[in-house]
């Protein structure tokens, strides 16, 4: 008479602790990533506060004040935060940097900056606020956003900064890539 087998063999339950092990090796990272991102994204958050001045300027043409005010806040930061040590604004251009906390946001390089350009758009071209703000034209502003890659602001022809960005692009929100 034979007797039933019950439970499991040692080779099956090495091939489903095999198989989880491939599942946790391909996750892990991929959230890790995604942990950054997210930290990465609170940074234009605080930025948006920063972009409504230069919004409101470009009209008021008094882009040295707006940026001086908006520099001097939070012990001369601009903006801070847990994940993000400045948000400051650029009084030529209106340019907005925000730097980057690796300490608490991952694995990301010392000081991470992420760029923000205004441009305004005169009759289907983008031209940069600092020039607008020159003449006597105005317009909406758009913001080309820049890591170290600027493939979105390029393809739709918007100036970017000549500072190159230094955090990575697999880290920045889809428009900063």
């Amino acid at each position: 008479m034979k007797s039933m087998q019950k439970g499991f063999t040692l080779i099956e339950l090495m091939i489903v602790v095999a198989i989880i092990g491939i599942l946790a090796a391909i996750a892990l990272p991929a959230y890790q990533d995604y942990t950054v991102r997210t930290r990465v994204s609170e940074g234009l958050t605080l930025a948006s506060g920063a972009k409504a001045m230069v919004n409101e300027v470009a009209t008021a043409n008094d882009l040295t004040v707006a940026a001086t005010t908006w520099n001097a806040q939070q012990d001369n930061t601009g903006a801070t935060s847990k994940y993000v040590t400045s948000v400051q604004i650029d009084d030529g251009n209106g340019e907005i940097t925000i730097v980057y906390n690796k300490d608490n946001v991952g694995s990301i390089p010392v000081d991470a900056t992420l760029i923000l350009t205004p441009s305004v758009n005169l009759a289907g071209t983008y031209t940069a606020l600092d020039t607008v703000l020159a003449g006597t034209e105005s317009g909406v502003v758009d913001w080309a956003c820049q890591s170290t890659t600027s493939a979105l602001a390029t393809t739709r022809t918007m100036p970017v900064s000549a500072t190159a960005a230094t955090l990575p692009a697999k880290f920045a929100p889809a428009d900063c890539r």
